[in-house]
């Protein structure tokens, strides 16, 4: 454990250098999720502009699924976000054998390689801290137990999408490259936007087991908004999370098999 907690701060630093060296060639990134989160707080007050409620959400929970599914975002895409990228190139390119060759669990190394926290701040906190401010935080429905249930609720979906982000290279061993495959990752990023309710039957059942990416954000804010039961929502995340790291160390496994070696 102290091995693995040694990697992380190195990665941690490693990551730091490389944000702080860069730094002012980033700011695009800041002004971008500027005016995203402008634009949804925009389509928000237009929205309820003409409706009260919003599949049983009101303007300010609404504006609380804004604030959690931009959380949830910048948590997960921007602390993690880059190393399913990572992995691609280095197979691509044959740097994975120093993967491989690294005095590291290889799977830990890939999923835990870039820890973003500067870049995440810089992008995320001017955002987070304009979207808190607009709610009415007094007309929620938020209890102690719900923000407990929904924290793990929330942690659980955390590590499904680290592990679709990254499962969904895994082609790339067959195939070379996995980027347009990749692609269907940012897609699905647009699930977070709607809340629970708002979604059919059918697709709420898709997106919470074979394709689990609403958990981080919908299920996450339906639990602390007292929307759902958080005992029941809970522990549903946390068995798709055991169910889906069974299935995603097997793919991982059965994937190393078929890499061929730059130097093979």
């Amino acid at each position: 454990m102290r091995y693995r907690l040694n990697i992380l701060w190195a990665n941690i630093v490693n990551t730091f250098r490389r944000e702080t060296a860069y730094f002012s060639q980033n700011w695009s990134n800041f002004f971008s999720t500027v005016f995203y989160t402008l634009a949804m707080v925009v389509f928000v007050d237009v929205l309820f502009s003409n409706i009260t409620t919003l599949a049983g959400y009101s303007r300010e929970e609404m504006l609380f699924m804004v604030f959690i599914g931009q959380v949830a975002y910048y948590f997960g895409w921007g602390v993690f976000g880059i190393n399913g990228e990572r992995l691609n190139e280095d197979i691509n390119n044959g740097s994975f054998d120093f993967v491989l060759v690294r005095p590291a669990p290889p799977l830990f190394f890939v999923l835990f390689r870039n820890i973003s926290i500067i870049g995440t701040l810089r992008d995320s906190l001017a955002n987070i801290l304009v979207i808190s401010f607009l709610i009415n935080w007094t007309t929620l429905h938020i209890t102690l137990s719900s923000i407990v249930l929904g924290s793990v609720v929330f942690i659980a979906g955390q590590i499904i999408w680290q592990y679709i982000r990254v499962g969904l290279v895994f082609p790339a061993f067959w195939f070379g490259s996995a980027k347009n495959i990749m692609s269907i990752s940012y897609e699905l990023t647009e699930t977070h936007n709607l809340p629970l309710e708002g979604y059919p039957q059918s697709l709420r059942i898709l997106f919470t087991t074979l394709i689990p990416t609403i958990i981080v954000s919908a299920m996450a804010g339906s639990v602390i908004l007292n929307k759902s039961n958080g005992l029941i929502m809970a522990g549903w995340a946390i068995a798709v999370t055991v169910a889906l790291s069974f299935v995603f160390v097997w793919a991982w496994n059965s994937a190393l098999k078929h890499y061929s070696s730059a130097s093979s």
